[in-house]
């Protein structure tokens, strides 16, 4: 079994308590992670953090996660969440962006799906002096899933979310089938992506 590290983000409020159960570890950036293009999206990022979660950590979490959901962490070997926080839109580089995703895609990781948001259709009022107020601006995220399969089961997972100001990179390492990925979703960071989407696009 690979001994690849998984990056999940921190963003659920019961992940914040379980991380005073356990002491929090440097993550080791693993072989599929282009070391070149993860400095790249560093070196303009105001915050940037790299942290991973091993199986006793996650087996701790767990005990704070719905009785169904205890048996999928417990075939985890590790998650690690590399998280890039910029102070203005379009910071980061570009460039090292597609590089991360492409270092998956050379390294024989399958490239599952990704998901796009777009914005939102204009509303048409019939009454052209009522107004909504300023419209929210619109923030497009991409979502990226890789998947390294085992005998017909994932044996990894990688997450790559970007939208303007944030970049998160979820690694997530153990034997899971499609199932059991869609219920981590929401979990340790992983994002909250369509089960309808699973399709492989190379």
């Amino acid at each position: 079994m690979s001994n690849r590290r998984l990056t999940p983000l921190v963003s659920p409020a019961w992940l914040a308590a379980a991380l005073f159960l356990v002491p929090m570890a440097r993550a080791q950036q693993g072989a599929p992670l282009a070391a070149q293009a993860m400095d790249a999206l560093a070196a303009r990022a105001a915050f940037h953090t790299d942290m991973t979660f091993d199986a006793a950590m996650l087996q701790a979490a767990s005990q704070i996660m719905p009785d169904e959901d205890k048996p999928i962490i417990a075939k985890l070997h590790s998650i690690t969440v590399h998280t890039f926080r910029y102070s203005a839109p379009g910071m980061y580089d570009a460039a090292a962006m597609e590089a991360v995703r492409a270092q998956y895609r050379a390294d024989g990781w399958t490239h599952l799906m990704t998901k796009q948001t777009h914005p939102p259709a204009e509303a048409v009022s019939a009454d052209p002096a009522a107004t909504a107020g300023p419209a929210k601006p619109f923030d497009p995220t991409r979502t990226d899933v890789f998947v390294r399969t085992d005998h017909g089961n994932f044996d990894g997972a990688v997450f790559v979310v970007a939208n303007a100001r944030n970049v998160n990179v979820i690694v997530v390492d153990g034997m899971i089938s499609p199932l059991d990925l869609l219920h981590l979703r929401g979990h340790f960071g992983i994002p909250k992506f369509g089960g309808d989407g699973f399709e492989s696009r190379q």
